[in-house]
């Protein structure tokens, strides 16, 4: 009975669709977060390149995550 209102399949693919998202948005902003300590690290012991790998790699991890952000807001408000 159930099975004939709901697209279990289409249920599915949304649900681990939403899951592979959340992770993979949440583990690039922690990438994010650990690399601006990596920065911080950096500069303490003057470490310049490697300051400045750790920065473009935090701004790298900060812009995909303001995409993301937007991706999602602008598909939640076409439907």
């Amino acid at each position: 009975m159930i099975a004939a209102i709901l697209d279990v399949g289409t249920l599915a693919k949304v649900t681990v669709y939403a899951l592979i998202s959340g992770v993979g948005i949440s583990v690039v902003f922690a990438l994010g977060v650990s690399s601006v300590a990596g920065l911080a690290d950096a500069f303490r012991h003057r470490r310049t390149v490697t300051g400045a790998l750790w920065g473009v790699t935090g701004a790298v991890c900060l812009a995909a995550t303001v995409i993301a952000i937007v991706l999602g807001v602008l598909a939640m408000s076409s439907k």
